[in-house]
């Protein structure tokens, strides 16, 4: 039998992710076709690609728009191609002068936000329309690093004036990220700041801040967490969120930390934080791993580590030459990290063009791993291999089919295959078939894939054009392709 983490070692690798993930696919033929499993163990091609797919300009933006955002549409991809890479890699990083009217969209929604199921339904929908999908996207990357969860803060407005601090912050200088996020509301309740006291100092803020926060394990001592966790007394916030600092609770005694004495409070501590080389080359391996792949040659992370300094600590700067970096267009980085339950939810709707006020969506978010605002420890999501094993793969596939079938009175909050037929003026069910494995797949589809797709799809009633044919077929081939090992893959 196979451990939970045998599974996860095997599933880092490349090319045994590829062919672990291929059961999903043959799943969802079987299920259609009653085709034996068996039968077609080699529909899928589980070696990784032989040359850089990355090569072709429109497969690396693409690739960029995935992974610095959540995919776009063909138009937006024709879009971006026009300006060239570079240009795409500015539009996204500078996103401050782009016009965002999502808080307008957000409002016609009438959610309640002090509601945890209408809060997550607010971001999930702000994540799929706002015009700025890089700040989304780091929004979603402090998320799960600087964590905080509703499970133990409690309070829904809580998280959102934290998430609205990671969005006014997100490509900020890291040094005012840290020192804004020591004196969260949310923080101080999820990490036990508010009740850090000069008498009885707690430390699990101070050690956090260091292990998971900044420098990683290894680069501080024992002694280093006290006199951190002296210098954070005093602050409190009440059950509105109220903080505020309480000169009697604090210890202005002097405090020695990592080599440095004075009479230090939590800022102090950050600021020599900010400044040790276990930082820069900590949040550069997080960001790297966060928008490439994960374990960086060394001198990658020392390059960055380099620009962090050079820069100011400012994390749009390391962003930036991350995303222009000849590794993040690399062939390992391509199609090579498991998307995550928001990843595959956000692009989805994305890429097929259908709307949603993100009711029902965060229940199957849950079962696939990730119930957003409520990470399961202060380590976040460990994401990778993680999020697969025999009931996540089960749930993303049900996704799927979910999104594939998915029916309202409102033609814009479903898969209107007709209206996509017309308005790519395709003329042949054949066309539709390669559109679809372009825009979903990258064009990436085995041929023993291709000639199983196929032949469900054109024997026994084929597939055509017709609306009739669209809404069985031409939805099962959606289904299928979300199910292909390729599409869960970022």
């Amino acid at each position: 039998m196979i451990t939970a983490k045998q599974q996860s070692e095997m599933l880092d690798n490349p090319t045994t992710r590829r062919r672990a993930l291929k059961a999903g696919l043959l799943a969802a033929l079987s299920m259609l076709t009653g085709a034996n499993m068996a039968d077609a163990r080699n529909v899928v091609d589980g070696a990784p690609p032989d040359e850089n797919p990355l090569v072709n300009p429109r497969l690396r933006i693409a690739h960029l728009l995935r992974r610095a955002g959540f995919g776009v549409t063909k138009e937006q991809l024709n879009q971006f191609e026009a300006i060239g890479y570079e240009a795409t890699v500015d539009f996204l990083v500078n996103y401050e002068h782009i016009e965002d009217p999502i808080e307008e969209r957000l409002a016609s929604l009438d959610l309640d936000l002090a509601k945890p199921d209408h809060l997550k339904r607010w971001w999930l929908v702000r994540m799929m329309q706002t015009s700025r999908p890089l700040q989304e996207k780091m929004v979603f990357f402090w998320h799960g690093l600087l964590t905080s969860s509703l499970q133990k803060v409690g309070s829904p407005g809580l998280m959102l004036q934290q998430n609205e601090f990671f969005r006014g912050h997100a490509l900020g200088n890291f040094q005012d990220i840290l020192l804004g996020i020591s004196k969260d509301p949310a923080m101080l309740f999820w990490l036990d700041g508010r009740s850090n006291r000069k008498q009885h100092p707690n430390e699990n803020y101070a050690r956090e801040l260091m292990e998971l926060f900044t420098m990683g394990e290894g680069h501080y001592t024992e002694q280093d967490v006290r006199e951190a966790a002296r210098a954070f007394t005093g602050w409190t916030v009440d059950k509105e969120g109220n903080v505020s600092f309480r000169r009697q609770l604090h210890d202005p005694g002097q405090k020695t930390f990592l080599s440095h004495t004075g009479n230090f409070n939590g800022d102090d501590i950050v600021r020599i934080l900010v400044e040790q080389r276990a930082t820069a080359e900590y949040i550069s391996k997080r960001l790297f791993s966060f928008f490439a792949y994960r374990d960086p040659a060394p001198e990658i992370v020392q390059s960055l580590a380099d620009t962090y300094f050079s820069s100011g600590f400012s994390i749009k700067a390391l962003v930036r030459e991350i995303l222009i970096s000849e590794a993040f267009s690399s062939a390992r980085a391509y199609r090579s990290v498991v998307k995550s339950p928001v990843d595959l939810v956000v692009s989805s709707f994305r890429l097929l063009g259908i709307a949603t006020d993100g009711q029902g969506l965060t229940g199957p978010l849950r079962l696939m791993g990730q119930d957003i605002f409520a990470p399961p420890n202060v380590a976040g999501w460990p994401g990778g291999a993680a999020w697969l094993n025999s009931s996540t793969w089960i749930q993303r596939v049900n996704f799927g089919n979910l999104l594939a079938n998915r029916r309202s009175r409102d033609e814009s909050a479903s898969l209107d295959l007709q209206a996509l037929v017309q308005h790519q003026g395709i003329s042949r069910p054949e066309e539709l078939v390669q559109y679809l494995i372009d825009h979903l797949l990258d064009g990436n589809l085995s041929p023993e894939a291709r000639q199983a797709l196929d032949g469900y799809l054109f024997s026994n009633k084929p597939l055509t054009l017709t609306p009739s044919s669209l809404n069985q077929k031409g939805r099962d081939l959606v289904y299928l392709l979300m199910a292909s090992p390729e599409y869960q893959l970022i």
